[in-house]
């Protein structure tokens, strides 16, 4: 909701003084209070909306920025046995060197390409697991969680700003209307002493 100034016109104020000022203002400041609410309702309307929403993305933020926190703190270490694979690999040619007869070297060789195969294999899912927890991070880890929590900090800022700004017009209308009220009474008087 938005917060009025305390300071500001009412409509009912506004209607007193109006009616009180001169005999025959037939409740026009009332009826231009009224036309002043009805003007600056929509937009009054449309800038805690505005806030109400960027609100909702704040707290959206950040639940996201505590559950990568959470996601961050729960990772264990682990192992990468691409580095095991490669240096066994490595042991199984100089193993191969070694080997007497054609028999021992065809089965020799094709342990080795099944563990080359197998470590081939390894290398691309190992790849794509790292490039999908790359972009994982960069979607959903804590910077940037904390960078989108900044972004909607800033955004509630500027909406709150915004219907700041919103209520200052209307203030200032209001102020507007109760001078001209006031000028027409004082007018009105001064035409029925005339």
């Amino acid at each position: 909701m938005t917060q009025r100034d305390p300071t500001s016109t009412s409509s009912a104020q506004l209607a007193g003084s109006g009616q009180a000022s001169g005999p025959g203002n037939s409740g026009e400041g009332e009826r231009l209070a009224q036309a002043l609410d009805v003007r600056f309702a929509p937009h009054q309307q449309a800038a805690s909306a505005a806030v109400r929403e960027a609100e909702h993305r704040l707290a959206d933020a950040r639940a996201e920025l505590v559950r990568a926190r959470e996601a961050e703190a729960s990772q264990h270490y682990r192992s990468d046995p691409l580095v095991f694979m490669r240096a066994s690999l490595a042991d199984e040619v100089e193993s191969l060197t070694r080997k007497t007869t054609p028999k021992k070297v065809r089965v020799a060789y094709r342990y080795l390409i099944d563990r080359a195969a197998e470590l081939a294999e390894g290398e691309v899912s190992g790849y794509r697991q790292d490039e999908s927890a790359a972009k994982r991070e960069r979607e959903r880890g804590v910077a940037a969680c904390l960078a989108r929590e900044g972004r909607a900090l800033d955004a509630l800022d500027s909406a709150r700003a915004m219907q700041e700004r919103v209520a200052i017009a209307e203030q200032t209308a209001r102020q507007g209307l109760a001078v001209m009220v006031d000028k027409l009474a004082d007018q009105g008087e001064a035409s029925g002493r005339g």
